[in-house]
């Protein structure tokens, strides 16, 4: 047991003493919760309370008091005797992350103009054929959050029906059968993953409260529980979209005997038209200590983006952070507006002409909208190199496609997601992919407690209908670089973090010699 919450813990960066593992285990007893459950519930103290600080015997005490007894799962832990072993409702295990990289070397001056198509992804409709068709920006002027129930319901019925239509053409299925009708035969169905939260007494989603959700065309919309006992790998969380093949012979409960994703479409056919290495920078905000305003780890970053070069740099919000303690306590001597004025002034002043940039927003910048998905900003002085786009977005880079996005939605799938899996399976990789399974920037529904997500907005400006070149996803979970279903994701984790300097990514690009359309890419993490 030890191992697997010290599993747990090292996938997170975490690497605490044994006294401390020992006081974890005791927790998992009193509150009957797996090690997978405790360690998501520490990243969210600890991120809120001690700046993401790894767990102390001091903390402890405070976090059991402050949080775990707060939670819904306190209640249904007092209502039954403890047992001498904590409950493990799934085998998920998450592997070892990868150490730091060498640093690549270093990086020639820039000496072409790097072409920026226009914003596809906020911009983004459909690639197919190498044409770019239907461009539909976010604008900064609109209503948000007024969407009808009768609007919402609507936008996830579309869901369902649309990657029910996918998972038909892949497994050759004529018709779907409703789930909610007494069936002993095995048939198939499709619906959206929902938590039985009225029989479970919790919110958080478990093997035991597995809710699948139809259409109103399907199934008139019924909800029947899963019972997932007899299918040996399965991965779920709560909006997502499946297909399942089991048996229903009470009408009640459908017991599962096959589970099937949605496809991951490829990248699309377009030439990369470029010639000579593209080196890019990536960072994503804060970039000032979460207890000042002097940005100081930005003017160091600012100093290593000019002694490197890059044609091109992607800066990610918060640029203003909501979480930053002299923004919370309103310590400011400017309005927000101000104040970020005053950074991409900086900005816009130390960062050489040649240099192409894009900035996209995040919903946490306190002089912005705090909704997702986020519009790009519209400043009032903007330079020629400067190219402001919204969250998420997809950028075509002479060529390359590049997946954007601020929102943590890596993080918020981890506190989400039920799995049995292989023991040392890449629970990263498997987090990043259903993104590309579901098409989406942000599959998760109901989202993040933290977020304002506007549902109709999020339908049309944060599909991924297509695998991009490269996918960047900060992420407070530790930085990694993958190759998932062909595409290569970056995590740059934060250019600050808490009290002290956090890193940021190096991409080399070159075009690829297997089809016109592929990339070889040369990646790495540095420290700020």
């Amino acid at each position: 047991m030890d191992e697997q919450l010290l599993s747990e813990f090292s996938a997170f960066d975490f690497n605490p003493s044994i006294p401390v593992l020992d006081k974890c285990l005791e927790l998992m007893n009193k509150y009957k919760i797996d090690g997978e459950t405790i360690v998501n519930c520490w990243l969210g103290y600890s991120t809120t309370k001690l700046n993401g600080a790894a767990p102390t015997l001091e903390d402890l005490p405070a976090f059991d008091r402050e949080f775990l007894s707060k939670e819904k799962f306190a209640k249904t832990a007092k209502e039954e005797p403890l047992s001498d072993s904590p409950v493990i409702h799934n085998i998920t295990t998450i592997n070892q992350l990868v150490d730091d990289e060498e640093l690549l070397g270093g990086y020639g001056t820039p000496v072409r103009k790097v072409n920026i198509a226009q914003k596809y992804g906020d911009v983004l409709r459909y690639l197919t054929g190498g044409e770019r068709n239907g461009c539909s920006l976010l604008p900064l002027v609109q209503q948000y959050m007024f969407s009808r129930l009768r609007d919402k319901y609507e936008v996830l019925e579309e869901q369902i029906d649309d990657k029910a239509q996918l998972l038909a053409e892949i497994m050759k299925i004529d018709e779907w059968s409703p789930h909610n009708q007494l069936l002993s035969e095995t048939f198939n169905t499709v619906g959206r993953i929902c938590c039985d939260a009225t029989s479970s007494g919790t919110t958080r989603l478990h093997s035991s409260s597995l809710l699948l959700e139809g259409s109103r065309k399907l199934a008139s919309g019924h909800s029947v529980p899963l019972d997932v006992s007899g299918v040996k790998e399965y991965s779920f969380f709560p909006g997502q979209v499946v297909a399942i093949a089991g048996s229903n012979p009470t009408g009640k409960r459908v017991i599962v005997s096959a589970v099937t994703t949605p496809p991951v479409n490829p990248i699309p056919k377009v030439d990369v038209n470029f010639q000579g290495p593209l080196d890019v920078i990536v960072a994503c905000g804060p970039f000032t200590l979460c207890d000042d305003l002097e940005f100081a780890p930005m003017k160091d970053l600012i100093e290593r983006i000019e002694n490197i070069k890059p044609q091109l740099v992607i800066l990610l919000g918060p640029f203003l952070d909501i979480r930053n303690k002299m923004v919370d306590s309103f310590e400011l001597d400017k309005t927000y507006q101000e104040q970020f004025d005053l950074i991409l002034e900086n900005l816009q002043r130390a960062i050489s002409d040649s240099i192409q940039v894009l900035i996209i927003p995040s919903w946490r910048d306190a002089h912005h909208r705090i909704v997702y998905p986020t519009p790009p900003f519209q400043p009032k002085k903007i330079q020629a190199n400067f190219h402001f786009f919204s969250d998420p977005c997809v950028v075509d880079v002479d060529g390359v496609l590049i997946g954007l996005t601020s929102t943590d939605i890596l993080f918020h799938l981890s506190k989400e997601e039920i799995a049995a899996a292989p023991q040392g399976s890449d629970r990263l990789g498997r987090l990043v992919s259903h993104l590309f399974s579901q098409q989406s920037f942000y599959p998760l529904c109901p989202a993040s407690d933290e977020m304002s997500v506007d549902l109709e907005k999020a339908q049309d400006h944060c599909k991924l209908p297509f695998t991009p070149h490269i996918l960047i996803v900060p992420s407070d979970l530790r930085f990694f670089i993958k190759n998932v279903n062909g595409c290569v994701v970056v995590n740059t984790e934060r250019t600050v973090k808490g009290v002290s300097g956090g890193t940021f990514a190096r991409l080399q690009i070159t075009a690829g010699d297997s089809s016109p359309n592929s990339v070889q890419v040369k990646a790495e993490i540095s420290r700020v």
